[in-house]
């Protein structure tokens, strides 16, 4: 039987009274990549980032790897939510790599501090990601020496150098230019093929389409459809996820 990574019930969050997300439930196994799409201001990046309490859930369970994050609304202890949220890493539409740092240095800066790991120890498998992404070459390099598409690729070798076990990933493509946006996705489609546990808020249907296991449609604060690529992109049922897949691939 797969393993459940990540399982959301009945998740709720709302900004003042604005309610954004109206109860959200979601399971995703190991080895999955999941696609979440559907128009902007969907809720789509807010659930994401209440995955790893980036924001604070009002209502709903989330279990990562059968470790509670919050139960019915109330969440475990700060010590918990640190070793709960360590086992995913995460890369934002922005880099945010630190811009006084090298390539090499925004890749050891976390193990270093977060993890207390040793600088031989973890210098050669953060070279190793950076042969991964294509960057090896500009390991010395400070960020705004790279174009955004090798500025985000560090991005995600960054994330995977904390060896987490699941891999967040909030529109990383909405800020570069389609040239950049191939090189990025290239990279993510390499993690998948090593079975990488992955979850992508995207506007990319290509990626969501070839890559994805699973693909989730979200709408006015809720999960409208679920399933594989082919049951969302080729025998939508949802009448909302129909009118938005028109609007997008015509």
């Amino acid at each position: 039987m797969a393993e459940t990574m990540i399982k959301a019930v009945g998740v709720k969050k709302h900004f003042d009274s604005l309610e954004v997300l109206k109860g959200i439930d979601l399971e995703l196994n190991k080895n999955e990549v999941m696609a979440i799409i559907g128009p902007s201001g969907s809720g789509k990046s807010t659930f994401l980032r209440c995955l790893n309490k980036l924001e604070t859930v009002n209502g709903g369970t989330i279990m990562i790897e059968g470790e509670p994050l919050v139960q019915d609304g109330v969440y475990v202890s700060e010590k918990n939510i640190r070793h709960v949220c360590g086992k995913m890493g995460m890369c934002f539409q922005q880099f945010n790599l630190f811009p006084h740092l090298t390539v090499l240095q925004n890749l050891l800066e976390a193990p270093l501090i977060v993890q207390g790991k040793k600088r031989e120890d973890i210098e050669p498998k953060a070279i190793e990601l950076l042969k991964q992404v294509g960057l090896e070459a500009k390991a010395g390099y400070y960020p705004n020496q790279l174009s955004g598409g090798q500025q985000q690729r560090v991005a995600i070798a960054r994330a995977l150098c904390m060896e987490p076990d699941i891999m967040l990933f909030d529109e990383p493509t909405s800020s570069l230019d389609p040239e950049l946006t191939g090189e990025v996705l290239k990279t993510m489609k390499n993690l998948a093929d090593k079975d990488m546990t992955m979850i992508v808020v995207t506007h990319e249907m290509g990626f969501a389409k070839e890559v994805a296991d699973k693909v989730v449609f979200m709408a006015d604060g809720y999960i409208q459809e679920a399933g594989t690529p082919d049951e969302i992109f080729n025998h939508a049922h949802n009448e909302r996820l129909q009118s938005f897949l028109q609007s997008i691939l015509r």
